[in-house]
């Protein structure tokens, strides 16, 4: 995926936009850079100098990717904007699949699996898998592609259903067992983590790859989102907890709000605890 997808700005105008590709580019020349500093680093340079460089070098990686993030807030109309789902360039789509996740997820708890199947047309349960049963989920929350933001969505859709066939394996009969363990503890919540990580990694991904394999080539890129992917992932994991989401009713406005709510939470980490 690349910027064949058509999609407009969050601001006419916005000089944001070009200011996140900027950062990403710095990003793809630090990681250049490190890695020829562990590959063939000078003669002349000793492991404690090596060792100081390699730091100084981490610390502008992380700086660009911050960059990154917060100028694609700003060219989407702001963190506040973006973490409501009022911003149609980046957000929305975001928030609406989130929710649906969780709501379904509540609906299996709260009518039983074979019902809430039922419901949508699968009389039986006989025959099927557990990547069947997530299919099924996954085609009732998802809203139909039609632009980045939606590819994003989905793309983050499909990650957590590859999460949950891992951990549910073969066996049908135990779905609804994990179902209510995950929506009855905070794992709901590192879920929701995961598809807010990709999904923002997606959309980065997405508008700026291929333009940074033109200029860098593939390898360079691939190593470029990669740490991307990884920086995203690993903030939103030492960040600060935020609220517990044991008590959640996920089909009601305080699950909608929960969502924005760590939504605009993750987002204020990446872009380095600023507005």
């Amino acid at each position: 995926m690349g910027t064949s997808h058509r999609h407009k700005l969050g601001v006419a105008g916005q000089p944001n936009w070009g200011s996140v590709s900027s950062s990403i580019t710095g990003v793809a020349n630090g990681v250049v850079e490190s890695d020829m500093l562990d590959n063939n680093p000078p003669a002349n340079m000793t492991p404690q100098q090596k060792s100081k460089r390699q730091s100084i070098i981490g610390s502008r990686i992380s700086n660009n990717y911050h960059h990154a993030v917060r100028n694609l807030l700003r060219a989407s109309g702001g963190r506040a904007k973006v973490s409501n789902g009022q911003s149609r360039a980046f957000g929305h789509a975001g928030i609406v699949v989130a929710g649906g996740l969780t709501s379904t997820f509540q609906e299996i708890v709260n009518n039983g699996l074979s019902s809430w199947l039922q419901q949508n047309g699968i009389l039986s349960l006989e025959g099927m898998s557990c990547r069947d049963i997530l299919d099924v989920i996954r085609k009732y929350i998802d809203n139909g592609v039609t632009g980045l933001d939606d590819t994003a969505a989905n793309e983050a859709l499909e990650h957590i259903m590859d999460l949950l066939e891992s951990r549910m394996g073969d066996d049908p009969s135990s779905f609804e067992e994990i179902m209510n363990n995950i929506v009855g503890s905070d794992e709901i919540k590192n879920l929701l983590d995961e598809f807010f990580g990709v999904y923002i990694y997606s959309y980065l991904s997405q508008s700026f790859a291929e333009k940074l394999e033109q200029e860098k080539g593939t390898e360079t890129m691939s190593a470029t989102m990669s740490e991307i992917k990884e920086q995203i992932i690993d903030d939103i994991k030492t960040g600060k907890n935020g609220r517990s989401a044991t008590a959640v009713n996920w089909s009601s406005e305080d699950g909608k709000s929960f969502i924005k709510t760590e939504f605009d939470r993750i987002l204020y980490i990446l872009a380095k605890n600023e507005d």
